[in-house]
C-alpha cells in the first residue's frame, strides 16, 4: 500500500503565491509546471484559486505539461467535477484545456453529462459538445 501524498499546500496558497506560480510556469520552470498540474487537479478554495485555475488552464491549453501523467490527473479531475457538478466560476477555461488535451475522452464524458438530472450540468455538457464539434470540422480551402 502506498502512503497518501499531502497536498495541503495547495489549501494555502494565497493570490501572490499564484501569481508567482503562474509567472513561473510561463518561464518554463518544470518544478512550477508539475506543482501546477497538481493545482488545478486537485480542489482548493481559496481567495483567487478559481481564478488561477482558470490562468493556467488557458496556458497548459496551448503549452501542456511534458509529463502525460500530469495531463492525464487534470483531465480526469476537470471531468469529475463536470459529471459530479461540482465546479465554480471560470469552468468553461477547464473545459477548453480538457477539449484540447483529449478530446475524445471529453466527448464520451460530456455525453455521459447530458443525462445529469443537473441542468446546469447539461448545460455545460451542450457547450463542451459544441466546442468539440466546432474544433472538428474541416473547413474548405477558398
Amino acid at each position: 500500500m502506498q502512503p497518501a501524498i499531502n497536498h495541503s499546500w495547495i489549501s494555502k496558497l494565497t493570490k501572490n503565491d499564484l501569481h508567482q506560480l503562474i509567472e513561473e510556469v510561463k518561464t518554463g520552470n518544470r518544478d512550477a509546471v508539475s506543482k501546477a498540474a497538481l493545482f488545478v487537479a486537485h480542489e482548493s478554495f481559496g481567495l483567487w484559486h478559481n481564478r488561477a485555475r482558470a490562468k493556467l488552464c488557458r496556458h497548459f491549453k496551448n503549452h501542456p505539461p511534458a509529463e502525460v501523467e500530469e495531463q492525464n490527473r487534470m483531465i480526469a479531475a476537470i471531468i469529475q467535477r463536470l459529471i459530479d457538478g461540482c465546479f465554480s466560476e471560470q469552468f468553461m477555461d477547464q473545459l477548453s484545456m480538457t477539449v484540447r488535451l483529449d478530446p475524445k475522452q471529453m466527448q464520451v464524458s460530456a455525453i455521459a453529462a447530458l443525462t445529469s438530472p443537473k441542468a446546469y450540468v447539461r448545460r455545460y455538457a451542450e457547450r463542451t459538445l459544441h466546442i468539440i464539434n466546432a474544433s472538428s470540422k474541416v473547413q474548405p480551402n477558398r
